[in-house]
């Protein structure tokens, strides 16, 4: 079918869409980010990059703990819009009285009639299970700054190239470093992997790697950094490579993606989406429908 590889490759039409809609933060708001899954993961390294007072929450702590934080302005992200905790979530901050803003790709879903203000992206649908370009987009529209869409073709011709040089199928441990916001996608691409190619992945900030985590390393173990170009990032994958191979996204760098502050991050996630896919399609594995996984989350 290969649902997910064209809803990867069409991501710098879908950036290149979600040009024409925008959302306005304020300084004197506080915002909580709410969601599940990739969504929030997509929340998660957004309120990193953004700067304004904001927070970022699972809907299952909000559900499970009975928790509503204080502030003036709830986001909820559910690329269905039925995600139940999600919704719930909705429900509960508007029953406190804080305006809830839904971010969703289907019309007439649940959130949208919950939300006070609903975005419904539906040019994003997705027919595969696991979340790609609707990510990369919907992280795009809430950080917006300068068009990515031409530079989005040419990252997806560079990893395509790049990864076709790379034996995929000798790697079976994947380990994603990042620093805050990049340690927001550095879990997606982690998430990702674990989706489509049920691989054993772990995530981690660049630095803390080596305090424990790096006893698991060996040749099997394929590491990806996305690198804010410190000296640091850099010394570490000259250590990591005596070892493995290290895939170094950043300035001048395997895939070169110079840090901008956060805002070059969904090119980042592009690389990520087709490494998950490509590994899944070694592994004799189906992206579009892994086992035991559904598009939303009912409960």
């Amino acid at each position: 079918m290969n649902y997910t590889y064209n809803e990867i490759m069409r991501t710098p039409e879908l950036l290149k869409k979600i040009e024409n809609y925008s959302i306005e933060f304020s300084s004197n708001k506080k915002y909580v980010f709410v969601g599940c899954g990739s969504s929030y993961n997509l929340a998660f390294t957004a309120s990193k990059i953004l700067k304004v007072n904001s927070e970022t929450l699972t809907g299952g702590k909000i559900l499970a703990l009975d928790y509503t934080p204080k502030c003036d302005i709830g986001i909820f992200i559910s690329r269905t819009g039925e995600s139940t905790e999600t919704v719930l979530s909705a429900e509960k901050f508007k029953k406190n009285g804080i305006l809830t803003i839904g971010i969703t790709c289907e019309k007439n879903s649940s959130l949208e009639k919950v939300c006070d203000q609903t975005f419904t992206f539906d040019f994003l649908h997705e027919e595969s299970i696991v979340m790609t370009g609707s990510f990369t987009a919907i992280l795009y529209f809430l950080i917006k700054n300068g068009e990515i869409s031409n530079m989005a073709k040419k990252i997806i011709e560079k990893s395509n190239d790049y990864l076709e040089k790379i034996d995929l199928k000798k790697y079976n441990h994947f380990v994603f470093l990042g620093f805050d916001e990049e340690y927001g996608i550095s879990k997606e691409g982690a998430l990702k992997i674990q989706e489509m190619a049920k691989q054993f992945v772990e995530f981690h900030e660049p630095l803390e790697y080596r305090h424990g985590p790096i006893s698991k390393l060996t040749d099997k173990t394929l590491v990806i950094i996305n690198s804010k170009d410190t000296k640091y990032e850099h010394t570490l994958k000259k250590d990591l490579e005596k070892y493995t191979k290290v895939i170094y996204l950043g300035k001048d760098g395997d895939i070169d993606i110079k840090y901008n502050s956060g805002f070059e991050t969904p090119l980042r996630v592009i690389f990520l989406q087709i490494l998950a896919y490509k590994k899944a399609i070694s592994e004799g594995l189906n992206p579009d429908r892994p086992e035991n996984l559904s598009k939303s989350v009912k409960i």
